[in-house]
């Protein structure tokens, strides 16, 4: 079983019909939910998942779509530790250094994310969800 640390953009894909890589995200956690390998979506990812969705459409259904998105995943906590290594990254935004320190300290296998710019020095292999279900998944 893998360890796949979700990025803010596939829970986004996951929660909202309307993005265009939806189906893919769906998938996805259809696949880790299904008994074949372990999503895990850093605290501060769901944060921002809910400020986003809170935006776009509205409080409660940002709310509701946390809870949904908590319920299918591991929480991932970005405390202390993952702040201090992500300050100290070569990542080029700080958010993406969070997302890999979580990735780092919870021996994930893969970060499934869009954001083609980060993850590049990681030791962890950055993958699509597409990616991840075509080559991975088979």
């Amino acid at each position: 079983m893998n360890r796949l640390l979700l990025d803010t953009n596939i829970l986004l894909d996951c929660v909202d019909p309307s993005r265009a890589f939806h189906g893919d995200a769906m998938r996805l956690m259809a696949w880790c939910n299904g008994g074949g390998d372990m999503g895990i979506a850093s605290s501060h990812s769901l944060n921002d998942a809910y400020y986003i969705m809170s935006r776009r459409y509205d409080e409660p259904s940002a709310r509701e779509a946390v809870r949904v998105l908590a319920e299918l995943v591991v929480i991932g906590p970005i405390g202390a530790e993952e702040t201090l290594l992500a300050i100290d990254s070569n990542e080029p935004d700080f958010e993406d250094g969070l997302i890999r320190s979580c990735a780092e300290l919870n021996d994930v296998d893969f970060i499934v994310s869009r954001d083609e710019k980060a993850f590049q020095k990681a030791k962890i292999r950055r993958v699509t969800a597409a990616e991840y279900l075509d080559t991975v998944c088979g």
